[in-house]
């Protein structure tokens, strides 16, 4: 089928690994439910005097082996397991083999160094081949996997990696829609993974003062909007999205789960780890997102907060939902899946689109859990009493990033 430019984009098929679920069915229920992947890690991956205390972590024994996954043994990191794993749920959801032409994967940088050698299972430090450890190995085994399997050849200038930092996530879906609806792509898969709930990832955030360090149950150390919040839980996660034009899904039969409407992404170029106080871009990068889906403030019907629990950022989108929303501020519901899976950086957008995608389908609204003792500036509807059942057509999702980098997500319910 010819792809012309103006196509609606519509998502068919997902797979996720988070804290609180390593299948889609999983995922949802303990969502719904409010429950905490939040742990304790000392004397797991950290030692007992570590000053980080916690960590959202997946349930290993719940993710196939990489030697079952068929990952390379010099190869057997957690974020390749977590990745291939919800790319294999995704395709296991196909009911049949459909040409993927993109791949849009969201990665974290940086460069591996001994130090955070932990994350990776039985290497041996003799026969190590580092040149496997390039940013663009998951998606390069996944195009393989594709080719192998009768999904199509990805060219190599339909195959991204997206690293925005929390953003990343939210970027990529972005980016398959605007290829999508460019003409460049007929489907494309967006996939994101972060497994960095590691002591020295751990030690990078506590460095930057935005972990939460108090003495508190480990279920509870996640408080978004809470005046007792003292900083994000580093969490882990991976996520896969297949994305399509609204005539390529309908063509072949398949079940769209829900669309997406609208997109925007900006950086306020600021500060490395701090936003704008003036809000300017997180404001404009909402006003855009609703401007691509020709939508206003009134008729969207839940927010998907970014709402990490760090003191600035919180406060910081509170006060951009006002700008953007006006008197209907206090109207729209407003929640944080962070409060249950900790914050999982880059792959955050990719499993809080899942999430909205869940809730689209449901109609019902995930909780914001933990959430006691609200900051007397964080005064908006961010459903604490459990899940809610709603009338949701249009839901905004918001992902923040280091650096500044803002991306925002509008999702539609398919009639």
């Amino acid at each position: 089928m010819r792809m012309r430019a103006g196509s609606d984009v519509v998502i068919t098929a997902c797979g996720v690994v988070s804290p609180i679920g390593t299948t889609v069915p999983e995922f949802e229920r303990r969502m719904f439910a409010g429950d905490s992947g939040v742990v304790d890690v000392r004397g797991r991956v950290v030692g007992q005097n570590f000053p980080v205390p916690y960590g959202a972590l997946v349930d290993d024994s719940r993710v196939p082996s990489a030697r079952e996954l068929g990952i390379s043994d010099s190869v057997q990191t957690n974020g390749g397991r977590y990745a291939l794993y919800a790319f294999e749920q995704l395709l296991e959801s196909l009911p049949e083999r459909v040409e993927i032409d993109g791949l849009l994967h969201a990665t974290p940088a940086g460069i591996f160094f001994d130090v955070v050698l932990e994350s990776f299972r039985g290497y041996d430090p003799e026969s190590f081949d580092w040149d496997q450890l390039r940013a663009e190995w998951i998606a390069d085994e996944m195009s393989l996997r594709l080719r192998q399997r009768g999904y199509g050849d990805i060219a190599p200038e339909h195959r991204i990696c997206v690293n925005s930092a929390c953003a990343a996530g939210g970027q990529a879906l972005g980016l398959g829609y605007q290829n999508i609806k460019a003409g460049r792509m007929k489907r494309c898969l967006v996939t994101a993974v972060d497994a960095g709930a590691w002591e020295s990832q751990l030690m990078n955030f506590h460095l930057l003062h935005t972990l939460m360090v108090d003495e508190v149950p480990a279920a509870t150390a996640s408080r978004p909007f809470s005046a007792s919040r003292g900083g994000f839980v580093k969490g882990e996660a991976a996520a896969a999205l297949l994305l399509e034009t609204r005539e390529a899904a309908e063509e072949r039969g398949a079940t769209i789960l829900a669309s997406v409407g609208g997109y925007a992404f900006n950086s306020d170029a600021y500060r490395l780890t701090d936003g704008r106080e003036d809000n300017f871009c997180v404001v404009r990068v909402m006003q855009d997102a609703l401007a691509d889906a020709g939508l206003t403030p009134q008729q969207i019907d839940y927010i998907n907060a970014h709402g990490t629990a760090t003191l600035l950022n919180d406060r910081l989108e509170t006060r951009a939902i006002k700008k953007v929303f006006g008197v209907d501020a206090g109207r729209v519901p407003v929640s944080s899946l962070k409060s249950q899976i900790g914050h999982p950086t880059v792959a955050a957008g990719a499993v809080e689109a899942i999430a909205c995608v869940l809730m689209l389908q449901r109609q019902k609204i995930a909780p914001t859990i933990n959430l006691n003792d609200p900051d007397p500036d964080c005064d908006l509807d961010y459903v604490i009493e459990g899940a809610r059942k709603a009338d949701l057509r249009h839901v905004m999702s918001n992902s923040f990033g280091f650096g500044g980098q803002n991306a925002c997500l509008v999702l539609n319910k398919e009639d």
